[in-house]
């Protein structure tokens, strides 16, 4: 066995980022930017209104005596631009987001203003820069606006399109081939025999791997049989990487770790110094990355989690691979047994001024529902035996 934190380095030290490509910006969100996005212009573009109001010489609103009645020249609504510069005691009416007269320095909100015959009131006074937005303030042209290997969410879909890129450079994903392995599963829909249960790695793999930003392509159940097997890893070729479910164990019927070297698979590790999963493999086939998983449900979701997670991260360019990590601290005591790197499913409770953590009641591999309830992995180092509580833990979140 190997610890965690070495396995974890293997696997991002043979993950490569898999070269750009370009889509549209309506298909975006989601994607990883391939390279960092600069302003060719600046935003915004020119001094506007940011209400509606009147553009005006903020020192024309300050006479000995107030309120003042100030000349109407022109309408401007958004999108237009002044004929004409304002002069001294002029005043246009402007609309929000329209460009700023030459000779205005601020604008006089409509709620403070009373329209007159001809002209309008100035209730209270402004200063320069009151109610405008200058050009170039939100960012400069030039300006280095979204960092290569950023996820693109709604903010960033706007902000591509407020700098103009239709067609916006993203990583290409990786595809994800998945395999469920097993004689005693069944896919859902189908009947149930003695003995048999049904197959929730296969779904839950793939629906954690398009979560991360991949392709996923899932090809079914590979029976406890090496021909089953081999056709089912043979369909997998064109994958960037291969996640199985099963059989990566020392039964009998644990066929996958010999069944990828017959293949072709050179393994780089089998078996981390974990719970749940230590019986986890990971090889090379090619450019191929190759995950050999548990089988039990829980396992084989940490484990995706811990090091597939990470990998498909790598290929898609993204700075800091893997789970996020922070801090909570414990509301319960916690008491194991030494030896292995712990990663306990846990409930997040942040209604105080400090996040805090609780295990989920039952730990074992094969409940699901520990899954379903838990937001976090409390992550206990290989040597600690017992945390106090109101200690501070390290965490990964899994959201």
């Amino acid at each position: 066995m190997i610890d965690y934190r070495r396995a974890l380095r293997e696997v991002v030290a043979k993950a490569k980022p898999l070269g750009p490509e370009s889509v549209p910006l309506a298909d975006a969100l989601g994607r990883t930017l391939a390279r960092g996005i600069r302003a060719r212009e600046p935003l915004p573009p020119f001094s506007k209104a940011t209400m509606d109001g009147y553009a005006v010489r903020a020192a024309d609103t300050r006479p000995a005596k107030s309120p003042v009645e100030l000349a109407v020249v022109e309408d401007l609504p958004a999108g237009r631009v002044s004929r004409r510069a304002i002069g001294p005691g002029q005043a246009v009416r402007i609309m929000t987001g329209a460009p700023l007269p030459k000779g205005a320095d601020a604008v006089v909100m409509v709620e403070d203003t009373e329209r007159t015959e001809g002209g309008v009131r100035i209730l209270n006074a402004v200063r320069p820069g009151d109610n405008i937005g200058e050009a170039g303030e939100d960012v400069r042209k030039g300006e280095l606006v979204l960092n290569k290997g950023a996820d693109i969410g709604p903010a960033e879909v706007g902000m591509l399109a407020a700098l103009g890129v239709a067609s916006v450079p993203v990583a290409r994903r990786p595809v994800v081939a998945i395999i469920a392995t097993g004689d005693e599963i069944v896919e859902p829909g189908r009947r149930t025999r003695s003995g048999q249960i049904r197959n929730s790695n296969g779904h839950a793999l793939r629906a954690m791997a398009l979560q991360a930003g991949a392709r996923a392509d899932y090809l079914g159940i590979a029976r406890d049989r090496n021909a089953s097997l081999k056709r089912k890893i043979g369909k997998a070729r064109r994958a960037d990487i291969l996640v199985l479910s099963g059989g990566v164990s020392v039964g009998d019927y644990d066929l996958v770790k010999n069944e990828l070297r017959d293949m072709g698979v050179r393994p780089v590790f089998w078996r981390v110094r974990i719970k749940p999963g230590k019986p986890v493999f990971f090889g090379l086939h090619g450019r191929q990355l190759v995950f050999g998983l548990p089988g039990n449900p829980t396992s084989a979701m940490v484990t995706f989690h811990l090091f597939v997670r990470p990998a498909i991260d790598k290929t898609l360019g993204r700075k800091a691979p893997g789970l996020r990590a922070g801090k909570a601290l414990l509301e319960h005591e916690i008491a194991l047994k030494p030896g292995r790197t712990q990663f306990l499913r846990a409930v997040l409770a942040g209604d105080g001024p400090e996040l805090r953590v609780n295990p989920f009641p039952d730990q074992k591999s094969g409940v699901l529902r520990s899954m379903v309830g838990s937001r976090a992995l409390i992550v206990v180092p290989a040597d600690v035996s017992r945390i106090e509580k109101g200690s501070s833990v390290e965490v990964l979140f899994l959201e």
